[in-house]
């Protein structure tokens, strides 16, 4: 990979990371590999693989993902996304030789950034306060017919809450302590101000 040409945008859902993903698309003509779009693939992958956590998940009904223990969940997610890095990295060396890329998704962890060397302003950990993701997350309309098969849907939304305001304290912490630049949006301010903000961390003061 060609680190000085690759931007990551990592943290967790409803803080907006698409949407400035977008913009800096549109501003500076950049690829974009959003990994969420590759997230049915990747346990595909696992499966054929033979990896026992992408085959379990494979294999889970709703009310087997979402009623479980929370901390569980949380466990579960970094092993997901361990194994999908495998393949992120993958996909971007084979796909992007020579051009400038965003690369976005809740699945691009500190620790993986700390183990490629990435630059501390190549790295952004975007996460939302707690209020927020709430608050975004129920304005999504496909959330209740994405949890429609669960039999309790209520504990479901709140176990999926649980997790991701769980998931995203570590990853903010972890990205701290690696000297990363952990941005937590709390809808205090617009998304043109938080799209100067990782301008800025992503040192953007150059014409590309």
């Amino acid at each position: 990979m060609n680190n000085n040409k690759i931007y990551w945008i990592g943290g967790s859902p409803c803080c907006g990371k698409s949407t400035i993903s977008e913009m800096l698309v549109k501003e500076y003509g950049f690829k974009y590999y959003k990994c969420d779009d590759y997230l049915d693939r990747f346990i595909e992958i696992g499966v054929k693989e033979k990896n026992p956590l992408m085959t379990s998940i494979s294999q889970m009904t709703q009310d087997e993902i979402w009623l479980r223990n929370v901390n569980e969940q949380v466990f579960e997610e970094f092993e997901f996304y361990r194994y999908a890095l495998k393949i992120i990295k993958k996909d971007i060396e084979e796909r992007f030789e020579d051009d400038y890329v965003i690369v976005e998704g809740a699945a691009l962890l500190p620790e993986f950034m700390k183990e490629n060397n990435i630059a501390q302003n190549r790295y952004i950990c975007m996460t939302p306060s707690r209020e927020f993701q709430i608050e975004k997350y129920k304005e999504r309309e496909w959330v209740q017919h994405y949890l429609s098969s669960c039999s309790d849907w209520e504990k479901a939304f709140e176990n999926w809450m649980l997790r991701d305001i769980d998931y995203a304290s570590i990853i903010r912490n972890e990205a701290k302590s690696m000297e990363y630049m952990a941005l937590e949006v709390d809808g205090a301010i617009g998304i043109e101000e938080v799209y100067q903000l990782v301008k800025k961390g992503f040192s953007m003061d150059i014409d590309y």
